[in-house]
């Protein structure tokens, strides 16, 4: 049986079976006396997993509950150049980092591509109802599978799953390891001292922010090379 094991609790990640002056973890992990364990916020997952396999380390992995989504992108659309080319800026960069576009150039048939290159369970964030009703037709449309919502007197969640800004910020201690790739619709919207926590709650390895409009005159924006990953592609049309 492996000595490490991991957790999700409540927006966390405990990291069980290290000594506490042990130094194989990420920095934002610390000991917590309390529960005799290391802790950091659950986005530190993938850091974490790749810290214990560079050392060599076994481990017992319950923190991670999101799977391997089986069904392809079932719409077949020619994506114009400059998706590609954002989508594998993405993919070099680790499938994390934002692509930013102008309105209307196409950023929900990107998002579709991502999905159905990294297949896992998703989740997808927007600021608004209205957003979130598009993003659901467009999933059921594009993988033809049931799409889970919470938000708006609904709360259902499925592999795939559209909610918003403020609900995923209620809920996310709650699910935040059921999903392997999350997706920022305006990820303009994510940084700040509140909502910001629904990014840093959340085991998914891969992030995907998009947006027309990234730079905010707060500047707070710089937060999403942590949250989400920095601008991997930029295009003007």
């Amino acid at each position: 049986m492996s000595a490490v094991e991991l957790r999700f609790r409540y927006g966390t990640l405990e990291v069980s079976g290290l000594d506490r002056q042990d130094k194989t973890l990420p920095a934002s992990c610390l000991w917590d006396p309390r529960a005799a364990c290391h802790r950091g916020p659950a986005m530190a997952y993938a850091d974490v997993v790749l810290a214990l396999r560079a050392a060599g380390l076994s481990y017992d992995d319950q923190a991670r509950r999101y799977t391997a989504f089986e069904r392809p992108l079932r719409v077949d659309r020619e994506p114009r150049p400059y998706q590609r080319e954002g989508l594998e800026a993405w993919r070099k960069a680790g499938n994390r980092g934002v692509v930013v576009l102008p309105t209307g150039a196409g950023k929900s048939h990107l998002a579709m591509m991502a999905l159905d290159l990294r297949r896992r369970s998703t989740l997808v964030i927007a600021p608004t109802l209205d957003l979130v009703r598009q993003w659901y037709d467009l999933l059921r449309i594009h993988f033809g599978t049931p799409v889970g919502i919470v938000g708006g007197g609904e709360h259902e969640v499925c592999e795939l799953t559209v909610t918003t800004y403020d609900s995923a910020y209620l809920h996310m201690d709650r699910f935040g390891d059921r999903f392997g790739l999350l997706v920022f619709d305006e990820v303009h919207h994510l940084p700040g001292p509140s909502i910001s926590s629904a990014a840093e709650r959340s085991i998914a390895p891969f992030r995907l922010g998009l947006t027309a409009t990234l730079e905010r005159p707060d500047q707070l924006h710089l937060q999403l090379d942590d949250l989400v990953g920095p601008v991997v592609y930029r295009k003007e049309i």
